[in-house]
């Protein structure tokens, strides 16, 4: 597609576009303009064309294109809310406060806030916190070639994950030792 008044040669890659380039593809493009587009994003999803393309799809709302891309892109991410959500968001969301956690995991409230903050936990630390929110932890593995994400089972812990009161936060979740 040529772009007015943008200096991109014909062939530029779509990852090289910028926002306005891109919002014209959007807007002005047909279905073999898009193509690269749609490669593009398959390709990776979680990427800056992506984000860019949901960014334009919601400050320039184009008829029934906006909802295609913003669902597809979606669908591509695999459950866009579970990958951008932190733990305080999940736990916000679900009506909870740290101390309400705290009780159910039997620690205390700042081990909450800092088991929050933490960027490596224990999958049976998540396992715990998430049956404290009321949620369920779900875990998927996608490869580069995977059309979509697929969830992997993981077995319980044979002693259902107990949180006690002696767990720490990196502890949160592991199974209680004393049977």
């Amino acid at each position: 597609m040529e772009f007015r008044n943008l200096d991109y040669p014909p062939g530029t890659p779509v990852v090289e576009l910028g926002p306005a380039a891109l919002d014209a593809l959007l807007d002005r493009g047909d279905l073999e303009d898009w193509a690269p587009l749609a490669r593009a994003i398959a390709h990776d999803p979680w990427g800056p064309t992506a984000d860019t393309v949901l960014r334009l799809c919601e400050a320039h709302p184009m008829y029934g294109t906006s909802a295609l891309w913003r669902t597809w892109i979606e669908r591509r991410r695999g459950r866009t809310e579970a990958r951008d959500t932190t733990l305080a968001e999940a736990r916000v969301r679900a009506g909870h406060t740290q101390t309400q956690v705290a009780e159910r995991l039997g620690i205390g409230q700042s081990d909450v806030s800092k088991l929050e903050r933490r960027s490596d936990v224990l999958l049976s630390t998540l396992r715990a916190y998430a049956r404290a929110i009321g949620a369920r932890l779900q875990v998927t593995l996608e490869g580069p070639d995977d059309d979509a994400a697929r969830p992997v089972i993981l077995p319980d812990s044979p002693r259902g994950n107990r949180a006690t009161k002696s767990d720490s936060p990196s502890g949160v979740g592991h199974t209680d030792s004393r049977g």
